[in-house]
């Protein structure tokens, strides 16, 4: 497990660029079998964010999940395996407001809240919260 703080800018630096910092938890995911995808809140920003290699998996029976998260993936098939009619009803109850961001990309699974980053007396609380979000994805099923 890694724990980090990131900071990255979007834009162009001269013109328009916004800056960004945030605490990330990263847990090894090598051996889960998990497909690599993005999950993020449905922000309009998200939404219109391009993922290159990445397409959108959309639930039509799940209206509410679409509404609160966006879900990207390399493999919609193995995604749709993972993110079963009981894994989101589980989601839903770890992450009521929909506000993690928690990717698998290779041996690694990232759990972050875009944008915070975590004080130092926060940090057992936070990295509790990470430990809980990707237990619900690491967890064998």
């Amino acid at each position: 497990m890694l724990f980090f703080d990131f900071r990255y800018r979007f834009g162009l630096r001269l013109i328009a660029s916004v800056g960004y910092s945030q605490t990330v938890a990263a847990f090894s995911a090598r051996l889960t079998g998990l497909p690599d995808f993005q999950l993020t809140p449905a922000t309009s920003l998200e939404r219109v964010a391009p993922r290159v290699g990445r397409q959108v998996v959309r639930f039509e029976s799940r209206p509410e999940f679409e509404k609160k998260y966006w879900l990207r993936a390399s493999d919609e098939i193995a995604a749709r395996a993972l993110f079963t009619e009981a894994f989101i009803d589980q989601l839903s109850i770890t992450d009521p407001k929909a506000a993690w961001y928690v990717e698998k990309s290779g041996r690694w699974l990232l759990v972050y809240l875009h944008g915070k980053s975590c004080a130092p007396l926060q940090v057992a609380n936070f990295f509790q919260a990470c430990r809980t979000m990707a237990d619900l994805f690491l967890t064998p099923r």
